[in-house]
This record gives C-alpha cells, sequence and structure tokens, in this order.
C-alpha cells in the first residue's frame, strides 16, 4: 500500500465501486476513464457541430487554448520521434499522455489519491504501451520478420544480442511503470506531508509545482512509448 492510501479518500466511497482502501487506485482509475469518455463524447458532439469555429485557434487564452498547446505540442514530439508516419500512431499515444495526466492530477485534489502512485496501474498501463509497439511492429514488418528485426541485422551470429534485446523489452513495461510510479509517489508524498505541517499557506506553490510535474511525467510516458513504437516499425 502506498503513503496516499493510508489516508481516508473520497475515492474510497464511490457509489457501485469497491470500498476497500486497497482499490483506491482502481476506483481512481476508473472514475478517471469514465470522466475522459463523456467529455470525449461531448466534445466530439460540440465540434462536429461547430466545426468551423474550431478550425483557427481563439486568440483568447482559455481551456481549450491550454488544450491545444499540449496536444500540438505532444504531436510535434511524436513527430520528431517517428517523422510523417507518427499521425497514424498519435491517436494510442495520445490517449496514453491524457490517461496518465489526469490520473497524476487526480492525485492533487484534496483527500484523493493518484491511481498512477500504485504500481499496479502504472505497470498496467506501461504493459498496455508493450503490446501496442509490438502489434505495431509486427504489422509493419510480419511475425517473421519482426523476430528478425532483433537480430540486428546481423544474421545468425545476433541470437546472443536478440536474447539480451528480447529481456531488454521484456522489463520496460516494468521500467515504464516504476518510473512513473516513483516520481508520482514522490510528488503526491510531500504535497501530502507539506499540506498536514501547513494546512493552507506553504502547500499552495507545492501544488502548482505538483501540476508541472504531473504535465512532465505524461509527456515522459508518452514520449517513451513513441520511442519504442519507432523502434518497433523501423526498417
Amino acid at each position: 500500500m502506498t503513503a496516499a492510501a493510508h489516508h481516508a479518500s473520497w475515492l474510497e466511497n464511490l457509489p457501485l465501486l469497491p470500498h476497500d482502501p486497497h482499490y483506491v487506485h482502481v476506483n481512481g482509475a476508473i472514475l478517471v476513464f469514465l470522466f475522459l469518455t463523456i467529455v470525449s463524447l461531448i466534445s466530439n458532439r460540440i465540434i462536429k457541430n461547430n466545426v468551423e469555429k474550431f478550425i483557427v485557434p481563439s486568440p483568447k487564452f482559455n481551456l481549450v487554448t491550454i488544450v491545444d498547446i499540449l496536444i500540438e505540442g505532444l504531436y510535434g514530439l511524436v513527430e520528431t520521434t517517428l517523422g510523417k508516419q507518427g499521425r497514424k500512431y498519435f491517436p494510442f499515444i495520445a490517449a496514453v499522455f491524457i490517461f496518465v495526466l489526469f490520473c497524476n492530477l487526480l492525485g492533487l485534489l484534496p483527500m484523493s489519491s493518484a491511481p498512477t502512485a500504485n504500481t499496479n496501474t502504472t505497470v498496467a498501463i506501461g504493459l498496455a504501451s508493450f503490446i501496442y509497439y509490438n502489434i505495431m511492429g509486427i504489422r509493419e514488418h510480419g511475425f517473421v520478420g519482426y523476430l528478425k528485426h532483433f537480430l540486428m541485422g546481423l544474421g545468425p551470429a545476433g541470437i546472443i544480442v536478440a536474447l539480451l534485446e528480447m529481456v531488454s523489452h521484456a522489463i520496460r513495461p516494468v521500467s515504464l511503470g516504476i518510473r512513473l510510479f516513483v516520481n508520482m509517489h514522490v510528488d503526491h508524498t510531500v504535497v501530502m506531508s507539506f499540506h498536514n505541517l501547513f494546512a493552507w499557506l506553504l502547500p499552495v506553490p507545492l501544488l502548482l509545482f505538483g501540476i508541472v510535474v504531473c504535465t512532465i511525467q505524461a509527456f515522459v510516458f508518452a514520449v517513451l512509448t513513441a520511442v519504442y513504437v519507432q523502434m518497433a516499425t523501423e526498417h
């Protein structure tokens, strides 16, 4: 159990979800998933009905502008990593970024807990990225061609290299998950510790810093996924 799960959280009292503190991260992840699904459906309907209004970005600084900046920045990173073909991989990478970001931010709410401050959540997201980039690699090269990819072009002499490379691939979901878990666990633990000591004044700049950390960690996770896709699909 993480430090974030030791205090009572409103996530334990959500209807139709487990009220066991051990499942707080599950409740949080489900809540984020439902929230993003509802927002996506509503946003899709609004954009379809007013598509002309959203072609040119608004000159005013508002929530839509912030979202545009984040998504455009992420798309630029994906395109830099994957080239022009990054467009077809962007929906999954963007979905990972948005989900991780909101899971991170959930932990900054009062009496809450970040799903990404639990290794079960972070390793699961890492496993999803692992499955995705391997499937994309197989689709790009074919199953046999993808296996040959591990030989690094060395032929039979690359068998040892291939074995080491497979071990490296096998630990990627864990390494992705542990890295995200450690960053989120430390960040939210520090914020909660200072909040307990100084109820209102000091946590404010820490919360602002926490928002920055949450965003950066979501970007890093998404970019690492893009890098893995690039390595799996390159010729």
